[in-house]
């Protein structure tokens, strides 16, 4: 079961990367749909599950990745064009209700793509007994969030370094590489409280690990071809 919660909370941002973060997303999201459409070819090649999964986690974490980047994207661009002055009150509250409720999409989709994603490394053995159950609820905040998305993302990470130290290859390198950075962006999330420059290098471990996944998968798919 998978209990998701939503709120702001305190976060340190650059001035001067204002507005970045939210092209950090969308290229972060044509990426992951590149990804989305190589996982989606081997699993049209081997029919397995396990690559469904693949799939779909990627798909949803994409949508998700797209909608917070233009959901933030637009409060960037209306930030910037209207400030704040009494006489905006109106149009502050629209802006900060559709950047919220972007990150709530962003939030609830995240964290079912990365259960699929963990729950695409079990054994079949153990998927014939276990349903994956996501129950979507609102919950506290930004933290947990990324705390809760780094404990999901903790399974498949750690099956991709048990996997490359026993083939030791590129595939499985890249692979390692991938989880391993985008678990890394959720976990300095998590200290972005405490200094600006850990949210800047959060979002570069993001789309390095999107780039990582995505080569992996051009070099099985140039293979398989």
């Amino acid at each position: 079961m998978i209990i998701i919660v939503v709120c702001m909370a305190s976060v340190l941002i650059p001035y001067r990367f204002y507005g970045v973060d939210s092209v950090f997303y969308i290229v972060s999201s044509i990426i992951g749909f590149l990804v989305s459409y190589y996982a989606y070819r081997l699993y049209d090649i081997t029919g397995k599950k396990s690559h469904l999964y693949f799939y779909l986690s990627f798909v949803l974490l994409s949508m998700g990745l797209l909608t917070i980047g233009l959901a933030s994207a637009y409060g960037y661009i209306n930030f910037f064009e209207h400030g704040q002055p009494s006489g905006q009150q109106t149009i502050i509250d629209t802006v900060v209700f559709v950047d919220d409720f972007g990150y709530w999409i962003y939030y609830i989709v995240s964290l079912v793509a990365y259960g699929l994603l963990s729950y695409s490394y079990l054994p079949d053995k153990t998927k014939a007994g276990l349903t994956p159950i996501m129950i979507p609820m609102w919950y506290t905040g930004f933290p947990y969030f990324n705390i809760l998305s780094f404990f999901l993302l903790s399974y498949a990470i750690f099956n991709a370094i048990v996997n490359y130290t026993s083939k030791k290859n590129l595939n499985s390198f890249l692979v390692m590489a991938a989880f391993s950075l985008i678990g890394f962006y959720h976990l300095l999330l998590f200290f972005t409280s405490f200094d600006k420059i850990i949210y800047v290098a959060a979002h570069l471990s993001l789309i390095l690990g999107f780039l990582s996944l995505l080569a992996m998968l051009m070099r099985v798919s140039r293979k398989g071809g």
